[in-house]
């Protein structure tokens, strides 16, 4: 592995100065909070490069001859979401990392307007420097605070990704029934919540308790891996049901022109939909 700061040195003279940069896209004034500090560096192996936020966790990857391939397992886990989803209109992502998720919704859904909130400024530049984010009026990405963007903006989203970590976790103000709350009021009428939870956090269980309280018990979750990631996700229609038959049909058409391998995904949603039947998955 080469020295993590290598990359940050062939843009950066100094890498103390991406503290202070000023960005045009701040239309917010962001919270007092440790999470605009955190240190942002970056790695590269064997043509993967990766981003670190205040750990030497990895927080998102890319291929370097295939920036759009999802490269971690958590990712590919997510991308489940499509499954669910019929020509989404607008996609809010809280959390931008190496833009991973929002590149790969950005492609797959061409006439999509993804918007992107990040509170590090640090994590914005390097993603847009490494990460090979697209330039289009559709792809827009903000310095702000997510939480106080969701309490305040007046809008519907049709998916909303909450991917936001700290060093070691995700914060706490992340994972309150109030936050979960404020996320379905921004949802439309078919509107899917979707977050990333930690599979090594004691508080797991605890998190996806309310998320199913506050979403009328009709979510669903799969395990990225023991103990890795664990993507939740909530309906805010209500009485929804999927066709499994369907369903799979969707993934190995993701399999094929995506190269992913997600079967064993959608076997452990299926797994975890206890209210579910052979042919349906469902909630009620």
């Amino acid at each position: 592995m080469v020295a993590i700061k290598k990359f940050i040195g062939q843009f950066f003279k100094d890498p103390k100065e991406l503290k202070y940069r000023v960005h045009k896209e701040d239309i917010l004034n962001s919270r007092s909070s440790s999470f605009e500090d955190m240190q942002v560096e970056v790695s590269e192996q064997d043509g993967v490069i990766s981003m670190h936020i205040g750990s030497i966790t990895i927080q998102s990857s890319m291929r370097l001859d295939n920036p759009y391939h999802l490269e971690l397992d958590y990712t590919q886990a997510m991308s489940m979401a499509v499954l669910f989803l019929e020509s989404p209109k607008e996609i809010l992502c809280i959390g931008l990392g190496g833009g991973t998720m929002p590149k790969f919704f950005y492609r797959l859904f061409t006439k999509t307007k993804l918007t992107i909130l990040e509170i590090n400024p640090k994590v914005i530049q390097i993603a847009k420097h490494f990460f090979k984010l697209p330039i289009s009026k559709r792809f827009n990405i903000f310095h702000g605070d997510g939480i106080r963007y969701i309490n305040e903006v007046d809008k519907k989203y049709d998916l909303l990704i909450s991917d936001a970590f700290e060093d070691y976790g995700l914060p706490d103000e992340f994972c309150t029934i109030s936050y979960f709350e404020s996320c379905r009021n921004l949802l439309s009428e078919k509107g899917i919540f979707m977050i990333n939870l930690f599979g090594s956090d004691p508080k797991t269980t605890l998190y996806i308790d309310r998320i199913n309280l506050v979403f009328d018990q009709q979510i669903l979750y799969v395990e990225s891996s023991k103990p890795g990631n664990i993507i939740v996700f909530a309906f805010n229609e209500k009485n929804v049901e999927y066709i499994i038959d369907i369903l799979r049909q969707k993934i190995k058409s993701l399999e094929i022109n995506y190269d992913l391998d997600l079967m064993l995904y959608f076997s452990r949603i299926i797994k975890n939909n206890k209210r579910g039947t052979s042919k349906k998955i469902r909630f009620h």
